[in-house]
This record gives C-alpha cells, sequence and structure tokens, in this order.
C-alpha cells in the first residue's frame, strides 16, 4: 500500500509509493447548492478528460482531478457551465465532507481557478482505499493553494449555502433551553432565544481573532492521547465569539452539581457535558460557550456552524489529554478506524445546536448482555450513545409508531446482534461494512434469543431480522426514556415486523446460538469483545417515564 502522510503544508494528503491497495473506481459525488447534482466516477472522468487539472506534491506525487470551482460552478445557479463570481462575491459557505462525516468548510474567496484539486488518482492509478487509519478514496482534495491541514479525503458531498444561493433571507437563529424536573419527565422551565438577543444582552465570549481548536483523532496506536497535542490539531479550528453556555442555562434556573447538559443539532447529533465542564471547569478546559459568529463566515446563519460549542482553553487547543483530564469516561468520543478505537475531541465539536437541556444525573443504570461469537456488556449510556448520532448514525436510531399511538424510539436489533455475530465489531466504511455478517445471517447460521428479567424469552432466525428496521430495540418511548418503575425498563421489542406475543418488555440479554461457528467448524466458547461498545458510538442521555406492559 501507498504511505501516506498527513503533511502540515498545503500539500494536504499525499502518497510516496504505489496505490496497490486501491479501492474500485464505483462511486457517486453529491453536489449540493440551487440545485442537487450527481456526479459518478466515469461521469469525473468525462470531465477531467475536458478540464482536467494535476497537482504535483512536494514529495514528487503527481495527482490528476477536477478543479473544484468547475464542480462548485455546476450547482451555484442555474447555469452548471459557468462559474457564477457574482454570487461568490455575495458570499456563501462550500461545506466539503467525507463519509464519516468530517469536514472541511471554505469561502469563495479563499479558492483560486486551479490550486484546488478534487483528484481521483495519484500516479497514474487510483487512489488508494486508506493508509493505515486514513482513508483517502474515492476523492480527495489537494492542491497549492489549500491552506495547512485542509486537506480532507474520501469526499463524500460538496454542498453551498447561503443566502446568496438559496436567494432567501434566513431566519434568526433560535435556541431552545429547557430544565427537567428531579424525575427528568417534566419541564420546569424553558425559554427560546435567538443568537441576536444572545450577542446584545449577555457577556460576549471570545474576540473573533483568536483561534479555538479541538484536536481529532491522532492516527497514532503508539500515542492514542497525545499528551503534547501536536497531532491533528485541524479538525475543528476557529476564531469565534459567542456566549457563556452558563449563561445561557441561567436563564431557566441553571443546573445543579451533578445534573447533565444534552445539546442537540438541527441534525440530531447529541453531546452531552457535566455540570463542572459548564460551571467549574478545569483551567485546561476553558470556558464552555456556543459560538454564533467566527472571523471567517461572520454571524449566524452566514456562519453556517453555529451556534456550536467551543472551550476558549488557555493553549487554544482542547486536546484528547484534555477530554480524558476534564470529563468522565462515559463522556469520551472516540473515532473507530481499522480496529482502533481513537480518542478524538473534536468528536465534543457539535455544531448548529438547536436545544439545550438540563436533566438529573440520577437515573438508574442498566446493562444489556449479548453473547455470540463474542460477549459484551452494553451500559445505558452506552446505548444512548449508539443513539446520538443523528443523521450521522447511518440508521442507529430508528422510530416506530404503535397502534396504540405511542412513538417508539431505538436500535435496529440486528445492528447489536453485529456487535457479537463474528470477530468483526465495527467497520465505518459504508460501502463494505462487515460488522454486521450477511452471509451468517442469510444461511440461518444462529438463532437470536432475547430475554428479560423474568425469564421470558422470545427467538428469531437470523434471516427473519437480517437489516430490519422492522424489529427494533427500544429504550424510549415519545421522547421519554423507560423509567425504573416501569414493566418496559430497560429496554423492550417493537416494530411493524414484531408480532404482539414477541413484543418482549424488560429486555436484560441477547444470545445466538450457533449451528456452527462463522468459520464453519463448531461453535467455540464465546470470547469477550476487545473494544467497548462505546468507543464505536457517540452520547446522549434521556429523562425517565413511565409505561405499562402492553396486554
Amino acid at each position: 500500500m501507498a504511505a501516506l502522510v498527513l503533511l502540515s503544508g498545503a500539500t494536504g494528503i499525499v502518497t510516496a509509493e504505489s496505490t496497490a491497495d486501491s479501492t474500485a473506481a464505483s462511486w457517486t459525488l453529491t453536489l449540493n447548492g440551487v440545485g442537487e447534482e450527481t456526479v459518478s466516477a466515469d461521469a469525473f472522468r468525462k470531465i477531467k478528460a475536458g478540464d482536467g487539472i494535476t497537482y504535483t506534491a512536494s514529495d514528487g506525487s503527481s495527482y490528476t482531478g477536477v478543479p473544484l470551482k468547475l464542480l462548485i460552478g455546476m450547482v451555484d445557479d442555474a447555469d452548471p457551465a459557468t462559474f457564477n463570481a457574482t454570487r461568490a462575491a455575495e458570499g456563501y459557505s462550500i461545506i466539503i465532507r467525507a463519509t464519516d462525516w468530517h469536514d472541511r468548510i471554505f469561502s469563495p474567496s479563499d479558492l483560486t481557478d486551479t490550486g484546488f484539486c478534487v483528484a481521483d488518482s495519484v500516479n497514474g492509478g487510483l487512489l488508494p482505499k486508506q493508509d493505515g487509519d486514513i482513508k483517502i478514496a474515492p476523492l480527495i482534495l489537494v492542491g497549492e493553494d489549500v491552506p495547512p491541514g485542509m486537506g480532507i479525503g474520501n469526499i463524500m458531498d460538496i454542498t453551498l449555502t447561503g443566502a446568496a444561493i438559496t436567494g432567501e433571507t434566513e431566519d434568526a437563529v433560535s435556541l431552545m433551553v429547557i430544565r427537567y424536573d428531579e424525575e427528568g419527565g417534566n419541564v420546569l422551565n424553558a425559554t427560546t432565544i435567538d443568537c441576536r438577543w444572545m450577542r446584545d444582552h449577555l457577556p460576549v465570549q471570545g474576540d473573533g481573532a483568536t483561534t479555538y481548536s479541538f484536536q481529532g483523532p491522532t492516527f497514532d496506536t503508539a500515542d492514542l492521547w497525545n499528551p503534547k497535542e501536536d497531532k491533528n490539531l485541524e479538525k475543528v479550528r476557529e476564531a469565534p465569539r459567542g456566549t457563556a453556555i452558563s449563561d445561557l442555562c441561567d436563564l431557566v434556573g441553571g443546573m445543579q452539581e451533578g445534573d447533565e447538559l444534552r445539546m442537540t443539532s438541527t441534525d440530531g447529533y447529541v453531546v452531552e457535558l457535566m455540570y463542572e465542564n459548564i460551571y467549574t471547569p478545569r483551567e485546561n478546559q476553558g470556558t464552555a460557550i456556543l459560538a454564533w459568529e467566527t472571523r471567517k463566515e461572520g454571524f449566524v446563519p452566514e456562519y453556517t456552524g453555529g451556534p456550536a460549542l467551543f472551550f476558549l482553553s488557555p493553549d487554544q487547543v482542547f486536546g484528547n489529554q484534555d477530554m480524558k483530564e476534564c470529563t468522565d469516561p462515559g463522556y469520551w468520543r472516540y473515532y473507530w478506524c481499522a480496529g482502533t478505537s481513537y480518542p478524538s475531541a473534536a468528536g465534543l465539536a457539535v455544531r448548529n445546536v438547536e436545544k439545550l437541556e438540563i436533566y438529573p444525573r440520577k437515573q438508574a443504570d442498566w446493562a444489556l448482555n449479548l453473547s455470540g461469537y463474542l460477549t459484551a456488556s452494553i451500559s445505558k449510556k452506552e446505548f444512548e450513545q449508539g443513539l446520538a448520532c443523528g443523521e450521522r448514525a447511518h440508521g442507529h436510531a430508528m422510530t416506530y409508531t404503535g397502534d396504540d399511538g405511542h412513538v417508539w424510539k431505538g436500535m435496529p436489533l440486528y445492528m447489536l446482534v453485529g456487535w457479537v455475530d463474528d470477530a468483526c465489531q465495527h467497520d465505518e466504511n459504508l460501502v463494505d461494512n462487515k460488522a454486521y455478517n450477511v452471509t451468517l445471517a442469510k444461511n440461518d447460521a444462529y438463532t437470536v434469543i432475547l430475554e428479560n428479567t423474568d425469564g421470558d424469552t422470545v427467538s428469531f432466525t437470523s434471516s427473519e431480522i437480517m437489516r430490519s428496521r422492522d424489529h427494533l430495540v427500544v429504550n424510549q418511548a415519545d421522547n421519554h426514556t423507560f423509567g425504573i418503575d416501569s414493566d418496559i425498563w430497560p429496554l423492550a421489542l417493537r416494530g411493524e415486523a414484531v408480532p404482539a406475543e414477541k413484543a418482549i418488555d424488560g429486555i436484560t440479554t441477547l444470545t445466538l446460538v450457533y449451528d456452527a461457528a462463522p468459520s464453519g467448524r463448531a461453535k467455540p466458547d464465546a470470547m469477550a469483545a476487545p473494544f467497548p461498545w462505546a468507543a464505536a458510538l457517540a452520547g446522549i442521555a434521556l429523562a425517565g417515564y413511565v409505561l405499562r406492559r402492553r396486554s
């Protein structure tokens, strides 16, 4: 495989050798702007044949691709053949996103005609699928004018946002702040404010000139936490102005020691912080703020990521070691890649926050015990983390409206099965995800058994639930998690394909009973799962809610 490195210079990601381990050239790039345009691999190559450019990296590697400005011109107005300079002068945001949802944001003023190259090949061959833990193919942004640390590989889509593109003046960006009672189910106080009001009526934090960043994964298994903070500091980096989150919480009565703050974005992504992070932060964390303006993009909604969480840390970096020291383990975020769970403080960098919710932390814990080819135990918080990624979760969180009118929310049963059905627990690659073993499921290699605290069981063949979104292991109904006094607590099975006699409540155990091992031999004794469930997911905590067992 090619020896790939992330450079600190403008070259971005470059290759030094061959591209032997290349990904298959079958993919689609989505362009979003005035309209939506999908560009297949074949169409991209045709564009490149007529308007392609070449970029030579500092190590001599030669990339070929298409100018970023050309791709933007396809969706910046009704004319796909030209780049609209007038709209570019008015300003909008260019968001380039990878399949794992990390992104880079540019403005039209950053671009040059040939200095930003979206490349699909290097040294005459396809880009490598990845090098170690860094994903590259099918497309990568490189070029002599790409700022240091702003290159990005594994590109999935390019989106243009802003009034210059939509032609509409956007409404003020609002935020809801809610405080719940000790049981977590009833609202004690709530208010809705917009970012203009926050700017004009509350103390401003940050000067709009000093940059602050979150550290991403180190991609170095020998230096996961990186106390020196000298690896991957460009993943989230802005010069913000905003409002202290403590000031926002005080609008509804504030937080008490032991409370949790849940921040939810417009795409459903959730980040939680402790009372200490908001009111008594450690020095190396600094004040927690919601930023509504950055030097680069300006005030929301032109600042397309706002409101967004930042920590005004003294050294201007909230690193992975800071996350380890400033939050409890249940709040740590990870980036899973090639079998390694890398700590990533950038996972806390929630953007487009639309809701702050203050919950009591005193909630009963539980564990779901999984046994199959591997064994694992998933805690309440870890299960909730699996639902927390919103649109990024790729189907982790699903809802079902039952005949009784309740809206149930949880995770497809097959995803939990995939955690222990063979030796592969997690694969973030959306194209060839191997975490759930479809071959075993198709061949009815095992039976899935769910058991509750009373010893009741229900069972399904593996093919019966294969990739089914209609068999859900749910932990909440009507936007409230089940309370410990509920017969349904902690988990239940619901869904369109679940017959009434199999809608089991109080689930605590999931067991796979094999006819044969994944290798074809008799199944060995189950092995302990080598990686923590939480390392593959990201966080949420909800309130208690009492429902009764269905008759």
